[in-house]
């Protein structure tokens, strides 16, 4: 009886391929949030705020929170310093000031990356709680003094469950 090796290992691949998929899946499933925004030429003027409208249905559960920063390695600082604003569903808000560090003082920079670019998801927060049900809108903006920060590709925010 001869055995059809084509069918078995298509079937091999099959089940490999959809294993790797449900394992990529489920790695980000407390993800609740998670988008950054390009900038122009990696320049980031002082009044460019970078906003991200965030539906939140849970108001019980904890979060964390993320800022996203990807800069080059020209980037004259070993910090950025961000003005986030709040907008909360059904009116009012709140205004933070928030540094993060990019670089270690003797200059190596933080973050994941080879070459040019330096990834950083820094946590900023957790055990937050969203006091209302909706639309609530986070806007970034650079605080760094400049009128044209340069050397910033992108900026974001992540919010994920606890």
């Amino acid at each position: 009886m001869k055995k059809n090796r084509g069918s078995t290992s298509r079937i091999f691949f099959s089940s490999g391929l959809l294993l790797i998929v449900a394992l990529l899946c489920s790695c980000d499933r407390n993800k609740l949030y998670d988008e950054s925004l390009s900038l122009d030429n990696d320049k980031w003027p002082k009044d460019k705020a970078m906003a991200f409208k965030v539906n939140v249905e849970d108001t019980v559960g904890t979060y964390r929170f993320f800022i996203n920063v990807r800069n080059n390695t020209s980037y004259r600082y070993n910090n950025i310093y961000f003005f986030l604003t709040t907008e909360f569903p059904g009116g009012g808000m709140s205004r933070d000031t928030i540094e993060c560090l990019l670089a270690a003082k003797d200059g190596d920079w933080f973050g994941k990356g080879t070459g040019r670019y330096r990834d950083n998801q820094i946590p900023i927060r957790s055990n937050i709680r969203f006091p209302r049900a909706g639309t609530y809108t986070l806007s970034l903006n650079q605080a760094m003094r400049e009128d044209v920060l340069e050397g910033i590709s992108e900026a974001g925010v992540r919010l994920e469950k606890e």
